[in-house]
């Protein structure tokens, strides 16, 4: 009966190692038909810088078992999507090739993840296989953030001539960029990361941009200056009001005003600051004649009224109405 037992038990394991061996080896089997990204891994994590587009942002490296040499006739693309969205909407990151590795730069990578709608200055994620005609890869989860396009003005109309851009601010709301400033009589173009490789003008002088288009006429005065570089238009309004903000927590402090954005449309003012802990007024035509504080600290405007505190720096939305005498501040 021992012997029975015994013979029993063998039986069991041969039979138990038979099954973990054929299990293993079919295991084996399945990865040694497909392609395996090795690299960049999940802890990837790369804050893109504009005025490092050239650069290697990264190497991606994979094998193909049913193809290990690489320089063959196999095709390999790198996809890309936003990561939880299963590749519903993939975009290639650059072009394909027969290597087993691909190296991509900064500007490349950027250019996918706002391809994909990923916003500026964001942290996202997003999802990266590799694809040939035989199959795809395992995926990993990549993070970036993208890098804002700093876009500005330059020229011998603008404070700084033609030998540096002075940054336009961007509105993430509208998609556009915008500046107020004063304008002496000459001439202005829009230029990219303040560099003569992307720069805008306008050949009918009809408000649309063309690519390294004809310089744009001002004569002296106060503007608000606004930019869509994606529909290629822009608009420029003379301000007959030059409101602005004044004080130790502005960009310029006591000394100088710093203008905001006029809207025609809605008569009201705005801008996107930095500011400092401090505090603000605002300042018509950068003259004391006319300034206006809040008195009883509840958003509305008082003529001479008290300074208005910002207690923590950092970067700030403001609009006022000086129709309705009322202001609102958000801290972004």
């Amino acid at each position: 009966m021992k012997n029975t037992i015994k013979l029993l038990i063998a039986f069991i394991s041969f039979l138990t190692l038979s099954c973990s061996e054929d299990v293993e080896t079919k295991i084996a089997g399945e990865k040694a038909t497909g392609i395996t990204l090795l690299a960049p891994t999940s802890s990837f994590n790369l804050v893109l810088d504009g005025a490092k587009l050239n650069d290697l942002a990264t190497t991606f490296v994979w094998n193909d078992a049913s193809n290990s040499a690489a320089g063959t006739t196999v095709n390999y693309t790198i996809e890309v999507a936003k990561s939880g969205t299963n590749f519903a909407a993939p975009v290639a990151l650059g072009t394909p090739t027969t290597s087993l590795f691909k190296d991509v730069t900064v500007g490349t990578l950027d250019a996918v993840a706002k391809t994909l709608g990923l916003p500026s200055l964001v942290e996202s994620a997003i999802d990266v296989r590799i694809k040939s005609s035989a199959g795809v890869s395992n995926v990993f989860t990549l993070k970036v953030t993208p890098y804002q396009p700093n876009w500005g003005i330059i020229g011998s109309a603008t404070p700084k001539g033609w030998d540096a851009s002075t940054d336009m601010t961007y509105n993430a709301t509208t998609g556009t960029y915008s500046i107020s400033l004063g304008l002496t009589t000459g001439e202005l173009k829009f230029r990219l990361d303040n560099s003569w490789a992307t720069n805008y003008g306008d050949d009918g002088n009809n408000l649309s941009l063309e690519l390294a288009g004809s310089n744009i006429g001002v004569t002296a005065g106060d503007y608000t200056i606004t930019a869509n570089f994606t529909t290629k238009t822009y608009t420029i309004t003379r301000l007959t009001n030059a409101w602005g903000i004044i004080g130790d927590a502005t960009p310029t402090g006591w000394g100088a005003d710093t203008l905001m954005d006029y809207n025609p449309t809605t008569q009201k003012y705005s801008i996107t600051v930095k500011m400092k802990a401090g505090e603000f007024k605002f300042r018509l035509n950068r003259d004391w004649g006319t300034n206006y504080g809040d008195t009883g600290n509840n958003l509305s405007l008082d003529s001479g009224g008290d300074n208005i505190a910002i207690k923590n720096a950092g970067n700030y939305y403001i609009t006022a109405d000086f129709n309705g005498l009322n202001y609102t501040i958000k801290q972004l």
